[in-house]
């Protein structure tokens, strides 16, 4: 006997609450990992708009579930209406029996009706995503440094107010393709982290997650000059620092002439062209840093 189909519809407000103690137990709770989704992302994860939420019900339950973000891409060239998929979540009994694809596929649909030109994602799937359509492309790269001897009392506070304006003023110079924020994006943290931080100088910062003594580099951007000053603080700073940056950014470039860093190419984000504008987008030269992801 061949199952029916799963019900496809975005997620309503009643749904929220279940919906996250599933998505929590998934990637946070189930795995050591403390601090809600929600709280994570807030930015993204509200109960009150929570449309952005597909979730695909069957057996009177939630089968299948992912969020979507959509955000401006900007280019010197022009913005582009984009979208980022993540959280995306099947019951263990269901999955291998392609509910995730139709979900997946619904998504897809849903974005280009709503005029959506391309979506992103990271994965360490990519064949799943890649019998959807998808394209591994990823110009990230991976570095891990380690102090031998950490200085754990000079915490710093994550991003206020004026420190975003200041920041946000910083952006179109020094990241002239980058994604669009709101506040609530500089509130973004990622598992594993615990507490966000913000280091900044006259005109560069850098902003990291941090899970007791080990640190997720999120952004380093800004004046080159003042580089190497950042640098020392963050190296003295974490046990262990993963060093997330764009291949050939001012930041990569000058961390990658510094001894002592391991570097690794990443193989996590891949894109989805939704438009004919964006068959040719340059996809291999964009990176969207972590503060922006979901």
């Amino acid at each position: 006997m061949v199952a029916p189909a799963p019900a496809i519809a975005c997620c309503g407000s009643e749904e929220f609450d279940a919906l996250l103690a599933l998505l929590d137990q998934e990637f946070v709770f189930g795995k050591g990992r403390r601090l809600s989704l929600q709280q994570r992302f807030p930015a993204t994860l509200d109960r009150q708009r929570a449309r952005n939420i597909l979730l695909a019900r069957a057996d009177g339950g939630i089968a299948s579930a992912l969020v979507t973000k959509t955000f401006t891409w900007i280019t010197p060239e022009r913005n582009w209406r984009a979208a980022m998929i993540g959280m995306v979540y099947t019951r263990p009994e269901l999955r291998a029996r392609g509910v995730a694809s139709a979900l997946m596929r619904a998504s897809q649909a849903k974005l280009a009706e709503e005029g959506i030109e391309f979506a992103v994602l990271w994965t360490a799937q990519p064949d799943f995503y890649a019998r959807l359509g998808w394209s591994g492309i990823d110009c990230g790269t991976l570095g891990h440094a380690h102090a031998m001897a950490p200085d754990a009392s000079r915490a710093a506070p994550p991003p206020g107010e004026a420190d975003i304006a200041w920041a946000e003023a910083l952006r179109p110079r020094y990241a002239p393709e980058r994604a669009e924020r709101t506040e609530r994006t500089y509130a973004t943290l990622l598992p594993p982290a615990q507490h966000l931080e913000l280091l900044r100088g006259d005109a560069a910062y850098a902003i990291v997650g941090r899970d007791g003594d080990q640190g997720y580099l999120y952004e380093m951007l800004g004046d080159s000059a003042e580089l190497p000053t950042l640098w020392a603080r963050l190296a003295t700073r974490y046990r262990s620092l993963y060093l997330n940056l764009g291949q050939g950014t001012a930041a990569q470039r000058f961390l990658s002439a510094r001894d002592g860093i391991a570097w690794q190419p990443q193989r996590l984000a891949m894109w989805l062209p939704l438009a004919a504008s964006a068959r040719d987008a340059r996809f291999a030269d964009w990176y969207v840093p972590f503060l922006d992801r979901i």
